[in-house]
């Protein structure tokens, strides 16, 4: 009965637990506790734990109260003669006349099920994997010497009883009692010997587990430096192409634009400025100061509305940007108005004259009276990454050339462009004072002209 009760309880648990796995129609109640014992690790070992702990209770139980009032010792002997002279004489008789069980032939115990019952137990307790092995095998052990005590005092006439009805007269040197016992002891040995070095390899799962984890996270650290640090070396749409896949470093990346506006910004009075004097701590100062200047032009470009702009490099004191290099292929369409096509070029200019405030500001600060010296050009130019251990990503082509050229031939404070840019800026309210005639390396003669007002300023 008691054991009746207890696999009662552990099918209603197991009900409650696994139900709504099978189905989602079932109590919201229900539901929820078959969540939480799913999601929550220390729920499932209370459970666990209960479980094995009705086991055992009730297999105590019915250790203590295995008794039988029809089985004294007398019944027993009576039983013992009674099944004997019951036995046929022949093989032939026992064939025609079967052995006609009526009240006088007692119940056979067995008393070996119950420490069959015992080693259940022990294997339950060994499967919790939340709890030290040391409190598993104090369970254990004294589950083992609660049977083996059962077994010698409490279940021994029981245990002669079975020997001397299974085996007559042939009993062996140990009796159930006793071989059950060590049995039970044995496998609690083994039992202590698994359990041991499955938490010793649990901790060391664990420590693995822990230093992968850290080796990760110093991999993962380790690549979003190298990225960043990518990203600050090459174009945000370059860098991409790098980091998507493996390269091989003698691949070259190259890629050809229609559609690019190049600026070039130069201080012309800063070789002016730099002295490798004591006073300025052989030139030090003079860079420091320089590298002040770059970091806020860099700064600007984090601003959303200079968002297609690019730097490129910096040469000397010389600030090169471009524009188109990262818009989207809608602005590339040939029916692509002026304006769809070179709306960053107007942003590169808006670019030139952020700079020129820049760096007016800097002066007030520094009490200095630099320059800027800038030129602006549009056209096909084509980019790529030079350099397979020292990356840089660079522009060729005439457009870039003459952009370099209406800085190096324009006026300090201006912004010299040719005629056919003035014209596409023109389209954005950009107004232009024309220069005349300029002799251009390897062009010739251009007509070019100095930016005098942008729509939002009225004066350059």
């Amino acid at each position: 009965m008691v054991l009746f009760l207890c696999v009662t309880l552990l099918i209603a648990k197991a009900f409650v637990c696994t139900a709504p796995i099978i189905c989602n129609s079932f109590p919201k109640p229900i539901a929820t506790l078959s969540h939480a014992v799913q999601e929550k690790a220390w729920i499932r070992l209370v459970i666990a734990g209960s479980m094995i702990a009705v086991w055992i209770s009730a297999h105590i139980l019915t250790n203590v109260f295995y008794e039988n009032d029809s089985l004294s010792e007398h019944n027993m002997l009576r039983s013992i003669n009674k099944s004997r002279s019951q036995q046929p004489s022949s093989q032939s008789q026992s064939l025609e006349s079967p052995l006609n069980y009526s009240d006088d032939y007692y119940y056979y115990p067995l008393p070996q099920y119950l420490c069959y019952f015992s080693i259940l137990g022990q294997l339950g307790v060994t499967a919790l994997t939340r709890i030290s092995y040391l409190v598993k095998m104090f369970i254990i052990l004294s589950l083992v010497i609660g049977q083996c005590c059962l077994n010698v005092f409490k279940l021994d006439k029981f245990f002669r009883f079975y020997d001397s009805t299974a085996y007559e007269d042939k009993r062996h040197f140990l009796g159930h009692e006793s071989y059950l016992s060590i049995m039970i002891v044995t496998i609690a040995v083994a039992l202590f010997i698994i359990n041991r070095q499955s938490e010793l390899m649990s901790r060391r799962l664990f420590l693995w587990q822990k230093d992968v984890e850290e080796q990760k996270e110093k991999v993962s650290d380790m690549r979003r430096k190298n990225e960043a640090l990518v990203y600050n070396i090459l174009p945000p749409h370059v860098a991409i192409h790098f980091l998507g896949k493996r390269k091989n470093d003698e691949e070259l990346y190259s890629k050809s634009y229609e559609s690019v506006g190049i600026l070039f910004a130069a201080m012309p009075n800063f070789s002016d400025f730099y002295t490798e004097e004591t006073v300025n701590n052989q030139g030090l100062e003079c860079i420091r100061f320089l590298n002040e200047v770059i970091s806020d032009y860099d700064a600007l470009l984090e601003q959303p509305r200079f968002a297609n702009i690019i730097k490129i490099k910096t040469i000397s004191s010389t600030y090169m940007a471009a524009s188109g290099l990262n818009c989207d292929e809608s602005s590339l369409r040939p029916d692509a108005t002026i304006r769809d096509k070179w709306f960053h070029l107007a942003q590169l200019t808006e670019f030139a004259l952020t700079l020129k405030d820049t760096l007016n500001n800097i002066n007030k600060e520094s009490f200095n009276n630099f320059v800027l010296r800038m030129g602006i050009n549009h056209g096909p130019i084509t980019a790529g990454v030079i350099g397979a251990r020292k990356p840089h990503y660079d522009m060729w082509g005439n457009s870039v050339n003459v952009a370099s050229r209406m800085e190096s031939t324009g006026k300090a404070g201006c912004i010299q462009v040719v005629e056919e840019t003035a014209h596409i800026l023109e389209e954005f309210g950009f107004t232009f004072e024309q220069r005349g005639l300029v002799t251009v390396k390897g062009k010739g003669q251009l007509k070019t002209f100095y930016l005098k007002s942008s729509p939002q300023r009225k004066d350059s």
